[in-house]
């Protein structure tokens, strides 16, 4: 993940009209040249809750499917789209609307939300759907139709895959007289004190909704072992007092009172992701989908991608998650028929494309190779991959295992411990306590 546009963006994107009716159906009369009624279209509404606005990454993306959709389908559908910027504001508004039975009639891939509607019994069943389209059915791998399979039931339809390392800046690293990303947790607070010791800022963190990015470095540091890992694969852990999580909260503390940005305490994404993309932090830990913005000279200064590398995580750690997928809470079957063609632009091999081309998005379907016109503009995306290879330790993050609330919490751990009100050990209880709310 990352962020419902209401009817303003369907006008702005070509006019989109408001259809009623309880069943989500409108019948028109459709004129013929001398001006009487000739024939019935109808047309069917559903609602969609999007996070693809702004400055979110996959605006441009969201966009152009939403174009593409409009003109292939606005005759029979019509997709009134809400917008919530950011996706912690879309998740605590779902959990909301979750509670009133009030849903839109698709869900995005976010953080477990797809199990929350699944559990709530909300969520509809598409594997009729994905029996009657073989070929859309071949677009999927095993691994991601599994994460999004309930009792033998498919719910939801990823568009992407996720392999994820962090970035760095190689000419602040030659300036701080580091040659390469360090092979181990030990030689990276060594790089961290170089840097700083050189006067650069080494580290791009956040705090606020769950803590993106310091996130990933904590799991990270978690998943390093084997035990670790093993911690970081397994689904909805309720015991957090383990020494790879205490050490793991006291590195990140030591990161976040040392050696990041004045303003990391409090900050959201957008501020340290802008902190990397003024050369201002040597490093981030971030998706692929981040790549796009390094050449993107209206989000990062001149020449920013030339500079920018990418790695493995100490000990050959890597962030490879099957992803949770669209999915749709529609109650009547006009609405649900018109919510998977709607997914089914979102996903489809040339949705992935475009994503590929427009942020540097991994594809899902094996079907959607990386071309060479993509291994040229983005040439960390290979680098990965080929990097990918080697990894030791291959883990999931916390957004797709952990209770949301764990994640939520984290966002209180993260301040109180740069502040010094907690210590690791308590912090990792206040995550076991939490966990066991659920």
């Amino acid at each position: 993940m990352r962020n419902m546009r209401s009817l303003v963006l369907a006008a702005l994107l070509g006019g989109a009209a408001v259809l009623s009716g309880c069943s989500g159906e409108n019948t028109e009369a459709t004129a013929d040249s001398g001006g009487s009624s000739s024939s019935a279209v109808t047309t069917t509404t559903i609602d969609f809750m999007s996070t693809y606005v702004g400055t979110d990454l996959a605006a441009q993306w969201f966009k152009s499917v939403f174009d593409q959709f409009k003109k292939d389908h606005g005759d029979t559908i019509t997709v009134n789209v809400e917008d919530v910027p950011g996706e912690q504001n879309y998740v605590d508004k779902f959990k909301l609307l979750l509670s009133t039975e009030e849903l839109p009639d698709v869900g995005i891939p976010a953080q477990n939300l797809l199990d929350m509607a699944v559990e709530a019994k909300v969520a509809v069943d598409l594997t009729p759907y994905m029996d009657a389209n073989p070929e859309l059915k071949a677009q999927f791998t095993d691994e991601s139709l599994a994460a999004n399979t309930y009792d033998g039931k498919v719910y939801g339809l990823p568009n992407y895959t996720s392999k994820i390392g962090y970035f760095y800046n190689k000419s602040l690293f030659e300036k701080a007289g580091i040659s390469a990303p360090a092979t181990t947790w030990d030689e990276f607070f060594e790089q961290l004190k170089k840097l700083k010791e050189a006067g650069i800022t080494p580290l791009s963190l956040d705090t606020a909704d769950t803590g993106w990015i310091t996130s990933l470095w904590f799991n990270a540091m978690i998943g390093s072992s084997d035990s670790g890992a093993e911690f970081m694969n397994t689904k909805y852990p309720t015991d957090y007092n383990r020494p790879e999580v205490v050490q793991a909260f006291g590195n990140i503390q030591n990161m976040l009172q040392n050696y990041t940005t004045t303003d990391a305490v409090g900050a959201k994404y957008d501020n340290a992701a802008t902190h990397f993309l003024n050369g201002e932090t040597a490093m981030i830990a971030n998706g692929t989908w981040m790549i796009g913005n390094f050449s993107d000279e209206t989000k990062s200064i001149p020449g920013l991608a030339d500079q920018i590398g990418v790695a493995l995580f100490p000990e050959g750690t890597l962030f490879e998650t099957p992803q949770k997928g669209y999915f749709i809470m529609a109650k009547d079957k006009a609405k649900q028929d018109a919510a998977f063609e709607f997914i089914k632009a979102l996903v489809s091999n040339e949705s992935q494309e475009q994503n590929l081309m427009l942020t540097g998005q991994l594809p899902l379907s094996p079907q959607v190779k990386i071309s060479e016109e993509a291994a040229a503009k983005y040439p960390l995306l290979t680098d990965l991959e080929e990097q990918s290879q080697s990894a030791k330790h291959v883990i999931q993050y916390y957004q797709k295992i952990w209770y949301n609330n764990v994640c939520v919490e984290l966002s209180n751990i993260y301040p109180a411990l740069a502040l010094g009100d907690m210590t690791p050990e308590e912090a990792a209880q206040r995550l076991t306590e939490t966990a066991q709310q659920n």
